[in-house]
């Protein structure tokens, strides 16, 4: 009877190993994907961005586009800001924020101001796009133009 116990402790103690490795694989894989997970949302929202601000520093679709014609937006004629582009921008994001992501190609929320300030008619405004409150991941893009015959910097926030 004795063999028997002691055969029986040592199945037990395999199976314990067995758990007990299987268990430091599984975080072993966790830990490794969940690492790149977080660093593939970072460049998506990065490649997002990029391609927002690329878009805003253009001219748009039509060239002189206004809400009704607009398929690209764009807010730039000869490098400069154009002031009625922006306020078409402005005045659509507060009508259809959700058509302004869809012209920009974006699945995140955006949200864009100048560092020196804008106006919109005679009104100084924040940004344009919805403001973030509490992202799970934000990411900023700044790029560099001409807005009110001054250089001054744009910057937009994407975030999920």
């Amino acid at each position: 009877m004795r063999k028997k116990r002691g055969q029986a402790w040592g199945f037990d103690l395999m199976i314990a190993t067995i758990i007990f490795i299987s268990g430091i694989v599984a975080f072993y894989l966790y830990s490794l994907n969940y690492q790149t997970e977080a660093q593939e949302t970072l460049d998506a929202l990065f490649y997002e961005g990029n391609a927002i601000a690329q878009d805003i520093l253009s001219e748009g679709f039509p060239t002189n586009w206004n809400i009704n014609t607009v398929q690209k937006i764009g807010l730039t004629n000869d490098g400069k800001i154009n002031a009625t582009k922006l306020e078409y921008f402005y005045n659509l994001s507060v009508q259809d924020y959700q058509r302004t992501k869809i012209l920009l190609d974006a699945k995140n929320n955006y949200y864009m101001n100048f560092s020196n300030g804008m106006v919109i008619g005679q009104q100084a405004i924040e940004g344009i796009g919805l403001p973030p409150s509490s992202p799970a991941n934000i990411i900023k893009i700044t790029r560099f133009t001409i807005y009110g015959e001054k250089p001054t910097s744009i910057n937009i926030f994407i975030w999920n």
